[in-house]
C-alpha cells in the first residue's frame, strides 16, 4: 500500500492547497534613468504577503506599489533617481547609496521591478564596490553582488516584529492560519506517525536532529523522504 503524502496531494493543484494569489503587484514602475519627486499616498493591506505596501504617486501622475518601509507615512514627500537623498523611503540605483546604508527592495537586473528583500523586516547592508559591482550583506550573512544600476528602497521593510509577539492559545493561531489560503493546521510531524503512516515516521529514526539517510536519485520530489535509498540498516557492528 503506498503512502499518499502532504507533499504530493499539495502537488496535485487542488483548491485545498491552491495559494493565495490575491492582492497587489508590488514594484518599481519607473526606469533606472527617471528624476523625479514623488507621494505615498495610502499604505495598503497586502493579502497573501507578510509586508504591507505603499502607494506611491510620482509627479508626472503615473502609479506604482512598493513594499513598505519602517518610518513610511501618508503624504510623505520622496526622491527618486540618481540624484535622491539617502533618506528613508527614497529610490536610487544602488549604485548611488554609500556603504554602510540599510536598503531593500533591490532589483536583480535593471528594471526587473524588484526582486530581493521584500518580506517584512528583510534589508541588506551595503558592504563594499568594486569593479565587479555593490556588494550587499544579507541578514543570512551571505554576500550578493549586485549590478550599480539596480534600483533599490531607502530603509528597511515594514512588519519586522510580526511573529515576537506570543500567541499564548491555540484559538489564536488556529485563526491566524486559517487566514492564510492554502495553508492546513494543525499538521503532524512526519517522524511523529507510525511507520506504516509516513516514511519518516516509527522509531527507527525518530527524532528531528538525526540525519536522515538519502533518498533515491531519480525518483519524483513526493517520493525523496524516508530510508527510502538507505545503504544499510539496523545498527552499526562495534
Amino acid at each position: 500500500m503506498s503512502i499518499r503524502l502532504k507533499q504530493q496531494r499539495r502537488g496535485k493543484g487542488s483548491p485545498k492547497y491552491r495559494a493565495n494569489n490575491k492582492g497587489v503587484k508590488a514594484r518599481y514602475d519607473i526606469r533606472k534613468t527617471d528624476s523625479c519627486k514623488a507621494e505615498i499616498i495610502g499604505l495598503l493591506n497586502n493579502p497573501g504577503k507578510s509586508a504591507p505596501i505603499s502607494e506611491v504617486v510620482l509627479e508626472d501622475g503615473r502609479k506604482m506599489y512598493l513594499p513598505a518601509v519602517e518610518g513610511a507615512y501618508v503624504s510623505q514627500k520622496l526622491e527618486v533617481g540618481p540624484s535622491a537623498k539617502v533618506e528613508i523611503g527614497n529610490i536610487m540605483p544602488i549604485g548611488s547609496a554609500p556603504l554602510g546604508c540599510i536598503v531593500c527592495n533591490i532589483e536583480s537586473i535593471p528594471e526587473d521591478g524588484g526582486s530581493f528583500l521584500r518580506a517584512s523586516g528583510a534589508f541588506g547592508i551595503i558592504i563594499g564596490k568594486d569593479d565587479k559591482g555593490i556588494y550587499v550583506k544579507l541578514r543570512s550573512k551571505a554576500k550578493k553582488i549586485i549590478r550599480p544600476d539596480c534600483l533599490c528602497t531607502i530603509g528597511r521593510v515594514a512588519g519586522g516584529g510580526r511573529k515576537d509577539k506570543p500567541m499564548y492559545k491555540a484559538g489564536n493561531n488556529f485563526y491566524l492560519q486559517r487566514a492564510k489560503c492554502g495553508r492546513i493546521w494543525p499538521s503532524v510531524r512526519g517522524y511523529a506517525m507510525n511507520a506504516a503512516d509516513h516514511p519518516h515516521g516509527g522509531s527507527g529514526h525518530n527524532s528531528a536532529g538525526r540525519k536522515k539517510n538519502v533518498s533515491k536519485k531519480f525518483s519524483t520530489p513526493g517520493q525523496k523522504v524516508g530510508s527510502v535509498g538507505a545503504s544499510r540498516s539496523g545498527r552499526k557492528k562495534r
